[in-house]
């Protein structure tokens, strides 16, 4: 993070006495940490390189949202590269990565820099981390409603078997009272009636579990959808940006990791 009491240096001939008061009580404000004071007297002074160190101040609250706003406000072309990077920072803080990784590399195109390189490789990996982590989330959620249609599955068969076992020793014993003819003409007919129920309970559990299996992935896309959303809606944070890299002799740039 980088700030320079700039407006001291490029204060015209023509600034009145009010400026120069804005200008000492600006510059000694954020010296003293106090960021709101700051915020306060840049807003006295009407040029792109107060409105920067305005926005600083304000990152520095907390307002990042605000802070963004001044920062779009600004004009001059020889302050978008430290604009650009601390608006990629700002986007970082928010989790904003595309945004960010947006701002680094137009902020590169002006002007090659460690620190910026340096953050657009850190955005990099969380973006493919956040997709390989994705990824492994439907995985795994894939791999636990497979094992759960399997255990179903193989508790129904067990079911079955228990029932059609009940059924057989009931029915032989209704055999044995009955004699060997009627016994035979029942147990078949008991036979073929489990057969059909098997059946029908096959195909109910199989409805039932691509109806689960259909309400999952509609779960899923809505949890994505959520997420994207928020995305959109998070705030922004802006760094402190420096007008004169030549006069810059309290270079406190400061990385986001």
């Amino acid at each position: 993070m980088k700030f320079i009491f700039f407006v001291l240096l490029s204060m015209s001939v023509e600034a009145g006495l009010l400026d120069f008061v804005h200008i000492k009580q600006a510059n000694s404000a954020y010296q003293k940490q106090d960021y709101q004071a700051a915020t306060e007297e840049f807003a006295h002074i009407d040029n792109d390189a107060a409105r920067l160190n305005q926005a600083n101040s304000l990152y520095k609250q907390g307002l990042y949202e605000q802070a963004l706003e001044k920062y779009q406000s600004v004009k001059q072309k020889k302050l978008d590269f430290n604009r650009l990077y601390n608006t990629g920072n700002a986007y970082a803080k928010l989790k904003k990565i595309d945004e960010a990784i947006d701002s680094y590399k137009v902020a590169l195109k002006l002007k090659q820099d460690a620190d910026t390189l340096f953050n657009l490789k850190m955005l990099k990996q969380q973006k493919a981390k956040r997709k390989k982590d994705r990824q492994s989330k439907k995985s795994k959620e894939n791999k636990g409603k497979d094992q759960k249609q399997k255990k179903q599955q193989q508790n129904s068969k067990k079911d079955d078997k228990k029932r059609n076992d009940s059924d057989q020793k009931k029915q032989q014993q209704n055999n044995k009272k009955n004699g060997k003819k009627h016994n035979d003409s029942d147990q078949k007919k008991q036979q073929k009636d489990n057969k059909k129920d098997n059946k029908a309970r096959k195909d109910k559990g199989k409805k039932d579990s691509e109806k689960e299996q259909r309400q999952q992935e509609k779960k899923l896309d809505a949890i994505k959808q959520q997420r994207w959303e928020k995305s959109l809606e998070k705030n922004l944070r802006t760094l402190l940006i420096p007008l004169n890299k030549q006069n810059n002799n309290n270079d406190d740039k400061e990385n986001l990791w």
